[in-house]
């Protein structure tokens, strides 16, 4: 006689109409959903500003319409969101005033820039732009701030043959100091860009601090771009010792930082799925969107595990 006594349904069964269960539910659910079709809004297109000037050298800006996020983004949109008809007035708080010439530029996106040739860049000077392009005005100014002091830089090894660069700095008595510093590697063969942390504030004191250099891609328009296949197998962030890392130390008053971080936080996103940017990309630019900054620059120095010079 068995000593097995069924009080209902068995595991096996109960397992199978949960299942069973499950897919009536789906198919149910599924019958209801009905496809949803975006109609596109009216979009005003806005002119779009990338610029910026250093102490002693010229001012670079870089000029595209925006976009709407529903369109084709193709090599036709992409060109005609150049804008190489603009009329570019550069002012200083010292009374200086040039219209910015047209140049092109391929190794940058867009290739078209508009430099100045006769104004260049002094600390503690106020600079503003005044852009006429396609019946509207755009305005703009920023200040040069003073650049950061140098005290030493060095190699930081964390294995036997990767590492990276790192520069000490003097943290400023009477003042904040917003660090934005630019990286170019050999090795990657790129183009010179910001670090991966944007800009960073340092608080004022009267000691000194040591900068990380962390090896981040140069975003490239294009998403194709082997540029970067040496360090594919490499750890993050990290570079070889071998590599010769050229490093341009910088300042930026506090709405650069902000717009620079804001910036960088959306890019953040981007990258990441489970991220989200709900304070958005900040600008000052009137009449348009963008940025427009002034930096203060200290001397360009390469930093390597092999060797290390100002």
């Amino acid at each position: 006689m068995s000593c097995i006594s069924y009080t209902g349904w068995s595991a096996g069964n109960k397992k199978m109409l949960y299942l069973v269960g499950i897919f009536l539910a789906a198919c149910l659910l599924s019958s209801c959903v009905k496809e949803v079709e975006i109609e596109p809004q009216p979009y005003n297109r806005k002119v779009v500003v990338d610029g910026f000037i250093e102490n002693g050298r010229y001012a670079q800006v870089f000029l595209t319409m925006s976009t709407p996020f529903l369109d084709e983004y193709d090599s036709v949109s992409i060109r005609k969101s150049f804008l190489n008809q603009a009329k570019v007035i550069l002012r200083s708080s010292l009374g200086e005033e040039e219209v910015l010439t047209l140049f092109m530029r391929d190794s940058f996106f867009p290739p078209f820039v508009y430099r100045s040739v006769n104004i260049r860049g002094m600390v503690g000077v106020e600079y503003s732009l005044e852009i006429e392009v396609a019946g509207r005005k755009v305005y703009a100014s920023t200040t040069i701030p003073q650049p950061p002091i140098i005290w030493n830089t060095r190699f930081t090894y964390v294995t036997d043959s990767t590492g990276y660069p790192e520069y000490m700095i003097s943290l400023r008595s009477d003042a904040v100091q917003y660090v934005y510093t630019r990286v170019q590697s050999v090795f990657a063969d790129e183009n010179l860009h910001p670090v991966r942390e944007g800009s960073i504030r340092l608080d004022a004191g009267n000691e000194f601090g040591w900068i990380s250099v962390y090896r981040v891609k140069e975003r490239r328009i294009s998403a194709g771009s082997n540029y970067d296949n040496f360090y594919k197998e490499y750890p993050p962030l990290q570079y070889d010792h071998r590599d010769r890392v050229l490093i341009v130390p910088g300042t930026v008053d506090s709405i650069s930082h902000e717009i620079i971080n804001s910036l960088f936080d959306d890019w953040g996103s981007n990258d990441n799925p489970f991220r989200f940017n709900d304070s958005g990309i900040k600008s000052n630019i009137e009449g348009g969107i963008g940025l427009w900054i002034g930096i203060g620059v200290n001397n360009a120095f390469v930093v390597s595990g092999e060797v290390s010079q100002e």
